[in-house]
Protein backbone atom coordinates (compact mmCIF):
# COMPACT_ATOMS: atom_id res chain seq x y z
CA UNK A 1 0.00 0.00 0.00
CA UNK A 2 1.90 2.99 -1.43
CA UNK A 3 0.78 6.95 -0.62
CA UNK A 4 2.24 8.30 -3.68
CA UNK A 5 6.20 8.00 -4.20
CA UNK A 6 7.04 8.02 -0.77
CA UNK A 7 4.94 5.42 0.86
CA UNK A 8 3.37 5.66 4.29
CA UNK A 9 6.74 5.77 6.10
CA UNK A 10 7.89 8.67 4.95
CA UNK A 11 5.19 10.66 6.50
CA UNK A 12 5.21 8.58 10.07
CA UNK A 13 8.88 9.76 10.33
CA UNK A 14 7.81 13.07 9.30
CA UNK A 15 5.47 13.81 12.31
CA UNK A 16 7.53 11.74 14.79
CA UNK A 17 10.91 13.54 14.21
CA UNK A 18 9.75 16.87 12.38
CA UNK A 19 6.79 17.70 14.96
CA UNK A 20 8.45 17.81 17.91
CA UNK A 21 11.90 19.61 16.82
CA UNK A 22 9.15 21.98 15.15
CA UNK A 23 7.66 22.39 19.06
CA UNK A 24 10.93 22.59 20.40
CA UNK A 25 12.11 25.47 18.29
CA UNK A 26 8.68 27.51 18.68
CA UNK A 27 8.84 27.16 22.13
CA UNK A 28 12.63 28.36 22.61
CA UNK A 29 11.68 31.17 20.51
CA UNK A 30 8.73 32.18 22.09
CA UNK A 31 10.58 31.92 25.55
CA UNK A 32 13.24 34.13 24.21
CA UNK A 33 10.86 36.32 22.84
CA UNK A 34 9.06 36.73 26.18
CA UNK A 35 12.32 37.44 27.98
CA UNK A 36 13.33 39.86 26.28
CA UNK A 37 9.82 41.34 26.79
CA UNK A 38 10.45 41.09 30.25
CA UNK A 39 14.01 42.55 30.67
CA UNK A 40 12.66 45.60 28.59
CA UNK A 41 9.94 45.78 30.81
CA UNK A 42 11.83 46.06 34.09
CA UNK A 43 14.38 48.54 32.34
CA UNK A 44 11.20 51.39 31.68
CA UNK A 45 10.30 50.63 34.89
CA UNK A 46 13.41 52.38 36.55
CA UNK A 47 13.55 55.62 34.04
CA UNK A 48 11.95 58.28 35.79
CA UNK A 49 8.89 59.74 33.80
CA UNK A 50 9.20 63.37 32.41
CA UNK A 51 5.50 64.95 32.07
CA UNK A 52 5.46 68.62 29.76
CA UNK A 53 2.62 70.83 30.80
CA UNK A 54 1.37 72.64 27.68
CA UNK A 55 1.02 76.45 28.79
CA UNK A 56 -2.19 78.06 28.38
CA UNK A 57 -1.46 81.93 27.36
CA UNK A 58 -4.72 82.97 28.16
CA UNK A 59 -4.49 82.06 31.55
CA UNK A 60 -1.00 83.15 32.63
CA UNK A 61 -0.94 86.43 34.74
CA UNK A 62 -0.55 89.77 33.43
CA UNK A 63 1.14 92.05 35.69
CA UNK A 64 -1.01 94.75 36.95
CA UNK A 65 -0.71 98.11 34.85
CA UNK A 66 -1.11 100.50 37.76
CA UNK A 67 -2.13 100.55 41.19
CA UNK A 68 -4.69 101.88 43.09
CA UNK A 69 -3.26 104.88 45.21
CA UNK A 70 -5.84 104.25 47.84
CA UNK A 71 -5.35 100.49 48.83
CA UNK A 72 -2.37 99.73 46.75
CA UNK A 73 -4.85 96.96 44.56
CA UNK A 74 -3.74 95.65 41.47
CA UNK A 75 -5.56 97.36 38.30
CA UNK A 76 -5.37 97.00 34.13
CA UNK A 77 -4.96 100.51 32.66
CA UNK A 78 -8.52 100.59 31.29
CA UNK A 79 -10.46 101.12 34.52
CA UNK A 80 -11.63 104.10 35.75
CA UNK A 81 -12.39 102.72 39.51
CA UNK A 82 -10.36 100.14 41.67
CA UNK A 83 -12.67 97.08 42.16
CA UNK A 84 -10.74 96.58 45.39
CA UNK A 85 -12.31 99.71 47.16
CA UNK A 86 -13.68 101.59 44.48
CA UNK A 87 -11.91 104.80 44.53
CA UNK A 88 -11.67 106.40 41.58
CA UNK A 89 -8.44 106.62 39.24
CA UNK A 90 -6.95 109.77 38.92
Amino acid sequence: MMVGMFGLGWLIMLLVIGLPILLVVLLLGGAAGFLQNQTHLSAMQNQVPVYHSAVNLSQVAVPPARYCSHCGAGMQADWTHCPQCGAPIQ
